[in-house]
């Protein structure tokens, strides 16, 4: 295999499994520990759905490499809900870190409630790519 191909595939497996879940829990609890009411959204809040993208980024990225150079078990079914389960978990990202938050109405919990939904997403994607 190509030595960049390698390289993408350990960067994204790392980075999702690993540092993303734990940065997913610590966000959480940060976030509502410094929680504010009426306050701007925090960095952290604003720059965590740029996090997702990026490993959803290098998955793709992977993925079609993958598909374009005959890697058969990436459209298999299993396996083929890895890179739509991604691309799901950043379009959640960035409706849940929004402007206009749909769980805004819970105050503190927010952001908690958000990562936790989006951690159920990460993991259960770590579990079927671990499947394939």
């Amino acid at each position: 295999m190509d030595p960049i191909f390698v390289a993408i595939r350990q960067t994204h497996a790392i980075f999702g499994r690993e540092v993303l879940s734990v940065l997913i829990v610590a966000a959480a609890i940060y976030l509502a520990v410094t929680y504010r009411p009426e306050a701007p959204r925090n960095l952290v809040a604003r720059l965590f759905p740029v996090l997702i993208d990026i490993q959803a980024t290098l998955g793709l990225i992977y993925w079609l490499v993958g598909v374009f150079t005959g890697i058969a078990y990436f459209l298999s079914f299993p396996f083929i809900l890895h890179p739509l389960l991604g691309f799901a978990t950043a379009v959640v990202g960035h409706i849940l870190f929004g402007s206009r938050q749909p769980f805004a109405r819970l105050g503190r919990w927010s952001a908690p409630a958000a990562l936790g939904i989006i951690l159920v997403m990460v993991l259960s994607n770590i579990m079927i790519a671990m499947m394939a």
